[in-house]
């Protein structure tokens, strides 16, 4: 739902994107949340979200040279995006952190760990996982539409194996990318976004046909278009042997626009905390996924219906026929192991039913015979 309030001054938030081609220092500079304090000077606990597999584990030693406390950096390795989210919602809804025995996650002071940032490095883990997942959906899709169809050997293969993303798939990324970036402003705290680079290309007709040229600009290799919803946007390169960057935007007002720093540091940001520690704290909690809920309701309210008439609807299973419920009965016995065949057929007959199921045709035996070879195929 919207939310409201007056224009007062609020509370600074550090959210950066940060990108650059290898060995640039992305990570270094990342990691450096962990150096930054609370306006009330207690230091950062760090939820640092690795999908590079050991991007950070590099600079922990230095880390602890330089006084930094490894019980307030917490760091995950992931390269699921659902997962990230999952990380990220834990941050915004307060609740605890806990290791795989149960056991909950304490920070150096002894309490439950409480993220006041936030690290994702990188984005481009992730949208190479996302992209790969929907190209797998892609060929189950086709594999659906060439059972539909009839095909066989060859011609099946090639649907399948040659099916790639479609347009409502891209829309899909775009829409996980986005939602990424707004989880993070959700949650309240402050955070860094890692990002590999790549040319920026535009299409252009050459000789009738459209190829695709390089602008000479470098933009981050992500989800598209994740820098809008972040403050400040930096690129990260070097230049006779100097470690430059280049910021393409600085809401936070600490740089300016278009301005280049040699050896930038996070420490730079420390004002940024302080300076408006005096001011209203204020989160906005919506993400787009809770967008997307309130306009299907509004929607449905527009159109005279009732919500909860739809969701009872939605609920109802399509009743299957007597064939439809035999065709999955013996699909499921193909995909069984031997073991799992025989515990269904005797768990059967131990009901006092026929597992001569093919030519049942009463469909209320056949539902009960279904019911218990679903239980033990399982």
């Amino acid at each position: 739902m919207a939310m409201i309030r007056k224009a007062n001054a609020i509370r600074k938030k550090i959210k950066i994107l940060v990108y650059g081609e290898q060995g640039t220092g992305k990570s270094r500079l990342a990691m450096q949340m962990c150096y930054l304090k609370n306006a009330d000077g207690r230091p950062f606990r760090v939820l640092y979200i690795d999908t590079e597999n050991g991007s950070v584990d590099n600079y922990t030693e230095e880390l602890e040279a330089n006084g930094v406390n490894p019980e307030n950096l917490l760091v995950v390795y992931t390269q699921s995006l659902a997962e990230v989210q999952d990380f990220i919602k834990t941050v915004a809804d307060d609740e605890d952190f806990e290791y795989s025995d149960g056991s909950v996650i304490l920070d150096a002071d002894g309490n439950p760990f409480r993220a006041d940032a936030i690290v994702v490095d990188s984005t481009y883990i992730l949208t190479l996982t996302c992209k790969q997942g929907l190209s797998e959906f892609s060929k189950k899709r086709a594999k659906v539409k060439a059972n539909a169809q009839g095909l066989t050997g060859d011609e099946k293969a090639v649907k399948i194996e040659g099916a790639g993303m479609e347009l409502k798939d891209y829309q899909q990324l775009n829409f996980k990318g986005q939602s990424l970036i707004l989880d993070l402003n959700a949650t309240g705290v402050h955070y860094v976004v890692v990002c590999r680079e790549k040319d920026e290309t535009e299409n252009k007709i050459v000789n009738g046909s459209s190829v695709s040229v390089s602008t000479g600009r470098k933009i981050p290799d992500g989800f598209k278009g994740q820098g809008h919803n972040v403050d400040t946007e930096i690129r990260l390169y070097k230049q006779n042997g100097a470690h430059l960057a280049y910021f393409v935007k600085d809401r936070s007002d600490v740089h300016r626009d278009e301005e280049i720093v040699e050896d930038l540091t996070l420490l730079e940001y420390q004002n940024l905390i302080s300076n408006s520690a005096k001011n209203k704290d204020f989160v906005i909690k919506n993400g787009l996924s809770d967008a997307v809920k309130t306009e299907i309701k509004l929607n449905m309210r527009d159109l005279g219906l009732d919500e909860n008439e739809i969701e009872e609807s939605s609920d109802v299973k399509k009743e299957l026929s007597l064939d439809e419920l035999k065709a999955n009965l013996i699909k499921m016995l193909s995909d069984a192991s031997p073991i799992k065949k025989n515990a269904a057929k005797n768990a059967v007959e131990e009901a006092g039913l026929s597992t001569r199921f093919r030519s049942m045709t009463d469909i209320e035996e056949l539902k009960k015979v279904a019911a218990i070879m679903e239980k033990e195929l399982a």
